[in-house]
């Protein structure tokens, strides 16, 4: 097994940081369309952060956030920690919350209904012991252990953050650029020139995805408060995560029994079907409430804990036999507008062969997501990386 802990994831589309996470499509029946849902959670010890949205029919593509909401945390003296809307429908505090007090969440949406949670404690999270995995048959398994020596917290839940870089297969000395004007008639209305140093494909990119499913454990059978090995991710067989350097932050939350419950039925009801992170069942409800019209129902639960976090790295060399490489055939066209105009610009011109008096005889390209990195990621390298 190997271990490495740390303690310290068109065009102008693809410049923007991707996170590939997919929209969540559930296979199952709303008993209701347009209830609250509250993904919140108090942090002890870093930016507070509650999500809002709404439920929807099944056949409904759009993505339901509620906006323009008012969102406060009270504590039990009735003082106000008001949230601030940073972006459609996530709102969030950098206040720093005593861990002796009791919070309750707040909400007023735009039509003026008003919600709140019940009061909940700030739990104390044990540290992470170890971040670990293995090279098992069907990939690489991520694993967590962690431990409470005064046996208090017996309830946990993880999230985690990949990111993995991304290294063209590969590297192209020449670009294509319209001709202005663009000929009549001409099969290929391009110029290939050498390409300038400004207009240099990236060397590396970067790309990140977000935990989709909900990650829980509890030690309540056991006589000391250990979670080992608990199974946190898993990397298939040849993906393209391990194609030279992963790493993953792995956190960890302390739930109170209630809280466990409650994400107990969210797997359940999630377990097969995709992200945790749109709209979910009407039937699952948690510690919030309508105070507008006690009859409606509120999906979501609001806990409060403090956060540890891991971060580890895991390179291909490591791993010993990751075999994962996409289709870079280099293509080939002689130097006439015919030829050229099948495989580009379709394909990125590569490099060029020349005759021995000077002259360029053909060219050779490759599909763009073998060239240019940001198809698939940013060239923003991670403060982390």
């Amino acid at each position: 097994m190997k271990k490495i802990c740390s303690f310290f994831t068109l065009l102008s589309v693809m410049l923007l940081f991707v996170k590939c996470k997919e929209a969540y499509e559930p296979e199952v029946v709303f008993t209701a369309t347009n209830l609250l849902v509250v993904e919140g959670h108090l942090n002890g010890s870093g930016v507070t952060s509650v999500k809002l949205s709404r439920t929807q029919a099944n056949d409904s593509r759009a993505k339901l956030v509620e906006r323009n909401a008012t969102v406060s945390i009270f504590d039990e003296n009735k003082q106000a920690y008001p949230l601030t809307e940073s972006s459609a429908g996530q709102y969030v505090t950098s206040a720093s919350f005593p861990s002796t007090g009791k919070y309750s969440l707040h909400i007023r949406t735009s039509d003026g209904k008003e919600y709140a949670s019940e009061e909940v404690s700030v739990l104390n999270t044990p540290d992470i012991e170890e971040v670990s995995w293995n090279r098992a048959s069907t990939g690489v398994q991520i694993y967590v252990d962690t431990h409470d020596a005064s046996n208090n917290t017996r309830y946990y839940r993880w999230e985690y953050e990949e990111t993995w870089e991304i290294v063209p297969r590969r590297f192209s000395y020449y670009e294509l650029v319209p001709k202005v004007p663009a000929p009549l008639g001409s099969p290929f209305p391009y110029d290939i020139i050498q390409r300038r140093p400004q207009s240099q494909f990236p060397r590396a990119c970067w790309q990140s995805e977000y935990s989709k499913n909900v990650i829980m454990a509890s030690s309540t059978k056991l006589t000391d408060d250990v979670i080992h090995l608990a199974p946190i991710a898993h990397v298939p067989n040849n993906s393209w995560k391990i194609d030279t350097r992963y790493s993953i932050l792995v956190k960890q939350f302390a739930l109170s029994a209630a809280g466990f419950e409650y994400w107990q039925n969210m797997k359940k009801n999630t377990e097969g079907l995709g992200s945790i992170f749109d709209p979910q069942p009407s039937e699952i409800r948690g510690n919030i409430s309508c105070i507008s019209d006690p009859a409606e129902q509120v999906v979501g639960f609001f806990d409060a804990s403090t956060i540890k976090q891991v971060r580890i790295f895991i390179t291909k060399a490591e791993v010993g036999d990751w075999q994962y490489d996409i289709l870079c055939d280099e293509k080939f066209a002689v130097n006439h507008p015919d030829s050229l105009a099948v495989i580009f610009p379709a394909n990125i011109p590569l490099e060029s062969r020349g005759d021995p008096f000077g002259g360029i005889t053909a060219y050779t390209g490759a599909s763009p997501d073998c060239v240019d990195c940001r198809f698939r990621g940013t060239p923003v390298r991670p403060d982390f990386w």
